[in-house]
């Protein structure tokens, strides 16, 4: 019988942390399988450093078009050391090393971004189950990470000069707190676009995790810029705009702030776009950083 999923009910902003952490302490290493209502993911522990982080949802950025986004490969670049891992076992990022297409201090720094984000994703689930499978897995790598590495403990104050400590938190809490008065909106929070934290959330529901959105957004952002970048556009993003079937999601990066954004999510059958949008610009010129 397969022992069922580990939950944490008095602090389950926590679980997933709490499991990685006993995965962490194994001799053997394995996997750690989380899932919730609206994110699942993978963390895979290899001599008790993390080795790999996978969200699997087909949205999901992956390693490799952060590579070519950076433009140190190329599609075809990727599709022949895919082939040559497939033919003889051999480890993605070592690889990319050993052919000479990226630098290995390169490699490292972008891994440890890329799955930073990931695992901040998870960790920032708040209804999630989470399973530690022991499995001893050899590993043909040296690029893995301590814990620590890719996200620091939860009870670690933020460092000083942080985006945390330089804003005016009762001032956010104020602008969020009208954002959520805007028709529709039932979840907003506003986000560092370099480590994708939220400084401060409000609204959301179990069906739906904030700080997790935040995460994801980020990458929205990034890219854009990324493309602004390479058609050589000098401009700002005013908002960016996504369209689901039952809602709208809206990023309006600080005018003031460099590096920080509005996010809200609104319930497209109540809401009014058009108001919506003019009543963030407004709380947007209101925040004050």
């Amino acid at each position: 019988m397969e022992p069922a999923p580990r939950t944490v009910s008095s602090q389950p902003r926590h679980v997933v942390r709490t499991v990685l952490r006993e995965a962490l302490e194994s001799k053997q290493g394995g996997e750690v399988v989380v899932k919730s209502a609206s994110l699942s993911g993978r963390i895979f522990v290899v001599e008790r450093k993390v080795a790999w982080v996978v969200i699997t949802e087909p949205s999901a950025p992956n390693f490799s078009s952060l590579l070519m986004e950076e433009r140190l490969v190329s599609r075809d670049d990727i599709e022949q050391v895919m082939a040559e891992c497939r033919k003889k076992g051999g480890n993605f990022c070592e690889t990319l090393v050993a052919w000479g297409l990226v630098p290995r201090e390169t490699v490292r720094g972008l891994l440890l971004q890329h799955l930073s984000r990931q695992l901040r994703a998870l960790l920032a689930l708040t209804d999630a189950q989470a399973l530690f499978v022991p499995q001893p897995r050899a590993y043909s790598s040296q690029l893995t990470f301590r814990l620590e590495e890719l996200v620091p403990p939860v009870s670690q104050p933020p460092p000083p000069h942080s985006p945390e400590e330089r804003i005016p938190m009762a001032n956010v809490k104020q602008s969020l707190e009208e954002s959520l008065k805007i028709e529709g909106a039932f979840a907003a929070c506003l986000v560092d676009a370099k480590s994708g934290m939220t400084l401060g959330s409000i609204g959301g529901s179990p069906t739906f995790n904030v700080e997790a959105a935040a995460a994801g957004n980020t990458e929205v952002v990034r890219a854009k810029l990324k493309t602004m970048n390479a058609l050589g556009l000098k401009d700002r993003i005013e908002d960016i705009l996504i369209t689901l079937g039952e809602q709208y999601h809206v990023i309006r990066p600080l005018s003031t702030r460099e590096g920080l954004f509005l996010y809200l999510a609104l319930h497209r059958s109540n809401a009014n776009l058009a108001l919506a949008r003019f009543k963030l610009a407004d709380i947007e010129k209101s925040l004050a950083v």
